[in-house]
């Protein structure tokens, strides 16, 4: 992953991600609260499936970033060929004790349940399988270099090891690619078809303009950090992105500015803190947008040499960002991202 992948710590970069797919009803990111018309057979069945993506959508949000951050951070170390045993150091991260186990019992739980779809249920119980294989080794190699044993076997297991780990690095990405894309293809409709259901019982009010502005969040995260191996910026689809947040947000706020009282009365759940999250949501929203604008600059300033043949950019040929690494504003946009949506998360105000 390209821009969270780079130094971002995980717990930072999995606790903004954790909502990252969500549309369940009930859920603190959903933005529905209780319907005021009745369910149509499609939001019945919308709400059946939402159950069943919930177990595959914690896996890719809880693992995904960290495995990744992992393979990143070893090869600052250690080139992609292996060790030349002349390096001096060697570090790489290990997930949670049980992260992968609690991601398998999900998936297993969910396959059952209904509806069917064997190309999620493949996706998921691959992607549980190559998190464990990875998982095994990372913590294996972990241990290695944090006790600076290659001193003591001068790199023997770590040469040893290093295919290893990169097979299972490169099958995880794959994986993580394959789940991801497959999510993808099911919940960019549901999110629509929630925003719909939003817009018929509620018109487009508070809840409309939190859950456009929080899809639309989604939408610019993706294009700023792509997952697998395929890990360079497009830029045309990170404009494209940045300009529909931008879009939803103004729609949110200049609405916020006409009918904000609105959110004071007492008969709404968030009712007295509505109209304080909802400044909250819209401050961090802000903030959000601002770093995404300033790499939106990095990324039309980028030099020859970290443009592709294919028209996308490379973040590790992209140099600095006025005045700063190009990772770091990168960085910026996942971390104000996180926040984000941990704030939607804790200061719901529809």
């Amino acid at each position: 992953m390209a821009a969270a992948g780079v130094l971002v710590a995980v717990a930072l970069s999995m606790t903004g991600c954790k909502k990252l797919l969500a549309l369940k009803k009930k859920s603190a990111d959903a933005g529905v609260a209780a319907a005021t018309t009745t369910a149509t057979p499609q939001d019945d069945a919308d709400e059946a499936l939402q159950e069943k993506l919930d177990e595959y959508i914690k896996c890719v949000n809880t693992l995904g970033s960290p495995i990744h951050q992992s393979r990143q951070r070893y090869l600052s170390f250690v080139p992609r060929s292996g060790p030349t045993g002349r390096e001096t150091n060697a570090d790489l991260y290990r997930l949670p004790v049980g992260a992968t186990a609690k991601c398998t019992a999900g998936i297993t739980r969910a396959k059952p349940t209904p509806p069917a779809d064997p190309k999620l249920e493949g996706a998921g119980e691959e992607y549980a399988q190559a998190a464990a294989e990875i998982d095994k080794l990372m913590a294996e190699m972990d241990t290695y270099y944090e006790l600076r044993l290659f001193r003591n076997d001068k790199w023997a297991k770590g040469k040893a090891m290093h295919p290893q780990l990169m097979a299972a690095w490169e099958r995880f990405s794959k994986a993580d690619k394959d789940l991801h894309d497959t999510l993808d293809g099911i919940t960019k409709p549901l999110s629509q078809r929630v925003l719909a259901r939003i817009e018929r019982e509620d018109g487009k009010k508070f809840r409309y303009g939190r859950k456009k502005v929080l899809i639309t969040a989604r939408e610019l995260i993706e294009a700023s950090d792509p997952v697998g191996e395929d890990d360079d910026v497009d830029p045309n689809l990170y404009t494209a992105s940045y300009t529909e947040l931008e879009k939803a947000l103004d729609e949110l706020i200049a609405y916020g500015t006409l009918h904000k009282p609105e959110l004071s009365g007492t008969d709404n759940p968030a009712f007295p803190l509505a109209a304080s999250n909802y400044d909250q949501f819209v401050r961090e929203a802000g903030d959000f947008k601002k770093a995404a604008k300033d790499y939106w600059r990095c990324l039309q300033d980028a030099p020859a040499k970290a443009k592709t043949p294919s028209g996308k950019i490379d973040l590790d040929k992209l140099g600095n960002c006025s005045g700063a690494p190009a990772w770091k504003t990168a960085d910026k946009v996942v971390s104000e991202y996180n926040v984000f949506i941990r704030t939607s998360n804790a200061h719901q105000f529809p």
